[in-house]
């Protein structure tokens, strides 16, 4: 059949000369009928070879001036070159397709980061400016504005910082160094740094060990402390003052899972998809009031998949979230 599509042309030219051929039989008697289909069929052919063999080869040229790695022999075929036409054209989809989607991304994430600095900037030029025309000479007006001020350079320190990590991480610059912990210190440690937070936002945090406390993981302690940190915040900022925080320790095989479970707002499950992308906020007037960078839960995935292991969440309105992810387990 491939034979056949091959020379199509050529087997219909035939045909054609071998009918003029009998038409003209009493002129040319059998013998020359026979000759004279059979020199115009080879020549035919012949000849379909050479212009297929040519336009092959100009295609190749063509192509080859696009993409020169395209073609590092000369096909056998224009089947062959149809074929890795279309491989090579599918290629260039996917990654124009790759180029527009880093190009998107790229706007995207300068847009945030401007907006996440404008907010910020703007407020130190307006408490600088108040200042400046008179508010000085008030020492309590001048106190109250150079706090607001503090804050919100604070506010800006740590979103370069969150940066600075962040493009660290997806560099390959973020060192993980894994060695065995004991999980009591590491969690001991974190509840030690949030106890000043805690206390601030009338929080309760109860650790439940549903292991033994003397479990061993395998992690970098300072990063997943880091980890720890960030999910108790914000199941503290995003919960009612005065509601209680759950670190629930437990272990499926070879791995222990470590779930941070709040009683607050939840998150939308049109929203639970995104809350590891940079920049998402799910409740923005929210965040903006109690700071952030809105980089943390991005910085946390990273962190967490850096370990080779992976954080889930589970979440619904109105009845709080479960932020889980795990460690591997040191046996013994």
């Amino acid at each position: 059949m491939k034979v056949l599509r091959n020379n199509l042309t050529s087997l219909i030219s035939s045909f054609l000369v071998l009918l003029v051929c009998i038409f003209f039989r009493d002129t040319l008697g059998l013998q020359g009928v026979v000759i004279v289909s059979f020199i115009s069929a080879v020549f035919l052919f012949a000849f379909e070879a050479l212009v297929r063999r040519y336009a092959l080869e100009k295609t190749v040229a063509i192509m080859k001036e696009h993409d020169p790695a395209l073609f590092k022999e000369t096909p056998e075929s224009i089947e062959r070159v149809e074929e890795e036409i279309a491989l090579w054209s599918k290629k260039q989809s996917e990654f124009l397709e790759e180029y527009r989607s880093r190009e998107q991304f790229r706007r995207e994430y300068i847009g945030n980061i401007s907006h996440e600095l404008k907010t910020p900037i703007f407020s130190i030029q307006g408490y600088i400016h108040t200042l400046l025309d008179g508010a000085m000479d008030d020492s309590k007006v001048a106190k109250k504005f150079l706090k607001r001020t503090a804050k919100s350079v604070d506010r800006m320190t740590e979103l370069v910082k969150d940066l600075e990590a962040i493009s660290k991480i997806e560099s390959g610059l973020y060192e993980i160094q894994l060695r065995p912990v004991v999980l009591l210190n590491l969690i001991d440690d974190s509840m030690d740094t949030l106890e000043s937070f805690i206390t601030k936002h009338k929080a309760e945090v109860e650790v439940v060990w549903e292991v033994n406390k003397d479990v061993q993981v395998v992690c970098d302690s300072a990063r997943i402390e880091q980890v720890l940190d960030n999910l108790i915040v914000n199941a503290i900022k995003y919960s009612p003052v005065g509601s209680s925080v759950l670190v629930v320790i437990h272990e499926k095989n070879d791995s222990v899972f470590i779930d941070v479970r709040d009683h607050g707002f939840g998150i939308p499950e049109g929203d639970l998809a995104r809350v590891f992308e940079r920049f998402y906020r799910v409740d923005k007037a929210r965040t903006r009031n109690e700071g952030g960078s809105g980089l943390g839960l991005s910085i946390v995935k990273h962190i967490v998949e850096a370990h080779s292991e992976e954080i889930t969440v589970n979440s619904k309105e109105r009845v709080g979230s479960v932020f889980s992810f795990s460690l591997a387990k040191v046996m013994r």
